[in-house]
Parts: C-alpha cells; sequence; structure tokens
C-alpha cells in the first residue's frame, strides 16, 4: 500500500467551531487520526484558517486561538509528531505540519510572523481570495493587483525566517511580482491545471512552470469545481488528468496532494472521506505511471521538499 502526505486540509476549523475530537473516528467532517492512519498518511499539513471579512483584529485573534487549539487537540497526541524543522520528520509515523491560509492577521506588523513562527507555524498561504496587506487574492477578479511594498519586506521576512511561501489563491500579478523576488522555492499548497479546468483558483502553464524552475511544489486539490465545469467530470479519474497535464509539462517530481479536505463542502463523485484519497493512486497506475511516480505524487515528493527547506 502507497503512503500518502497532503499539504492542506481545513480540519482545525471542525477541531475549533464543532468541537470534533481529534483522536477519535469522527461521522463528520473529513479526516481525524483514526481515518489519517487507516488511510495510510504519513504526513498532513493542518491550516489555520481565520475568516478577513471580520478584519485584522479578528482574524488574529482566531489565529493565535487556531494555533492553541492545533497544540492541545492535535499535537499533544502521542501519535502525531509536530515538524518544526527537517530533523521532526525522521522516525515519524505520522508526522503534522502546521500552516496559516491567508495573511490577513498580520496587518502591517511584521513582527507577527516572528510571533506564528515561534509559535510553531511553518508555512504562510499569503492571500485568501480578496485583498489583503500583501497582495489582491484571485477573488479580486479584472483589477487584481500584486504584491504591495509591505508584501515584498513580508515575503523577504517569511523566507528569512523559512516560513514556506504559498501562493494558492494569489492573483496572478502577485504570483509574478513574488516569482521575481523569491530567494527560495515556494508553492502552492492545493491548486489545480488552468488548462484542464479553467477556474480562477487553478494555475497556468507558465505558473506551473516558474514554481518548477524554483524547485517548489503544486498540490492537487479535490474540490469539485477545481476539477472540471461539468458536474459528470468531477471525479479522482479527472484529478489524475490534472496531474498528467503537469507531469508533461514539468515532470512529476513538481507534484504532491493538497487535497483541501474539511475546507471544501463536497468530495469528487464516490468519495466519502481521506479514506477515499487512496483510490488516486490505483488510477495513477491505470494511467501509466511509474511505482516511484506514484510513490513521489502520494508522498515522498513532499517529504523531500521539507527536508530540503524546513531549518
Amino acid at each position: 500500500m502507497y503512503k500518502f502526505a497532503d499539504f492542506h486540509c481545513d480540519t482545525l476549523l471542525n477541531i475549533y467551531f464543532r468541537d470534533l475530537d481529534f483522536g477519535q473516528v469522527n461521522l463528520s467532517g473529513h479526516l481525524d487520526l483514526p481515518r489519517l492512519r487507516e488511510a495510510n498518511h504519513v504526513f498532513q499539513c493542518f491550516a489555520v484558517f481565520a475568516d478577513p471579512k471580520f478584519g485584522q483584529e479578528a482574524a488574529l485573534r482566531q489565529t493565535l486561538g487556531l494555533i492553541e487549539a492545533a497544540r492541545e487537540k492535535i499535537f499533544s497526541l502521542s501519535e502525531i509528531t509536530w515538524v518544526k524543522r527537517a530533523t521532526d520528520l525522521e522516525g515519524a509515523n505520522l508526522a503534522g505540519l502546521l500552516s496559516i491560509e491567508g495573511a490577513d492577521f498580520l496587518g502591517t506588523d511584521l513582527f507577527l510572523l516572528e510571533l506564528v513562527h515561534h509559535l510553531g507555524v511553518r508555512l504562510i498561504t499569503l492571500t485568501w481570495n480578496g485583498r489583503n496587506s500583501i497582495a489582491d487574492g484571485v477573488g479580486v477578479g479584472e483589477n487584481c493587483g500584486g504584491l504591495t511594498t509591505f508584501g515584498v519586506d513580508a515575503v523577504k521576512k517569511m523566507q528569512a525566517l523559512n516560513l514556506i511561501v504559498d501562493v494558492s489563491h494569489l492573483g496572478e500579478k502577485g504570483f509574478w511580482d513574488l516569482a521575481r523576488i523569491t530567494a527560495k522555492p515556494f508553492v502552492a499548497t492545493h491548486s489545480n491545471a488552468w488548462e484542464v479546468c479553467n477556474h480562477p483558483r487553478n494555475l497556468k502553464d507558465e505558473q506551473i512552470r516558474e514554481i518548477a524552475r524554483n524547485n517548489g511544489l503544486i498540490g492537487m486539490n479535490l474540490c469539485p469545481s477545481f476539477i472540471a465545469a461539468e458536474p459528470e467530470e468531477r471525479t479522482l479519474a479527472t484529478v489524475v488528468k490534472h496531474i498528467r497535464h503537469l507531469a508533461d509539462l514539468v515532470g512529476t517530481s513538481a507534484i504532491c496532494l493538497g487535497c483541501d479536505l474539511d475546507g471544501i463542502k463536497a468530495l469528487p463523485t464516490g468519495m466519502k472521506d481521506v479514506r477515499d484519497v487512496v483510490g488516486i493512486a490505483d488510477l495513477l497506475g491505470e494511467a501509466g505511471f511509474s511505482r516511484a511516480e506514484i510513490e513521489g505524487i502520494c508522498s515522498s515528493n513532499l517529504l523531500r521538499f521539507l527536508r530540503n527547506n524546513l531549518e
């Protein structure tokens, strides 16, 4: 059985707002510790998300509350290892990383990057869909701007702290601004291929090539509307079409999984929860990918990236 590693889930919201017991099997939500183990997951990235519509102060309060919930309800469990540096991956049966989705908690306070790093965060998605002090997200639309002056400073600060920069949700102009100034690899933790499904949240071929050129990673998202425009095509088989498209462009070493579980209302047809992610491996085999390529996409590419890019 293949091992699996996933670059993005929103399960912390269920823990924080719905009192989900992460250590027990739950009838609701897409994943918990027992289901991750049953699905042979060896790594999971947990995202902290605060809705930006309530403003920076509220976003900061919720961000800190979610970080504390992760510490208390996930990383206190003996079965999961909190990854803060590369060496934490060694010998871990199930490793977990803490990320922040959308830097709206920052406002214009760069010192908060040092604070969240000290609290164990190791990856930040620069924007959600709207505008913040760093840049514009894809939801801003035709007038979407790039990185602000503060955004440039924030990216440089993140990379100095070894906080991995994530461009999922970031507008295209901001993406290219980042590409011009980056000193380290960056990632798109949960984004698909625009050429296969032209949703604004997906990446165009030039963006895919740029991430790969910088030794970054792209995590395949299971959100049905990012997979296909037609409902009948919103399947794991179409996810494999996204993977094939990326592989033909840049090879398989830049591809991983970023499933967005518990952050999406529906799953691809036939899926119920994280245990069904294993079907991707079978479909990749049927599509002609080698065992080494499947292992890379399902887990080893992501683990290698973390070993190379965490302190």
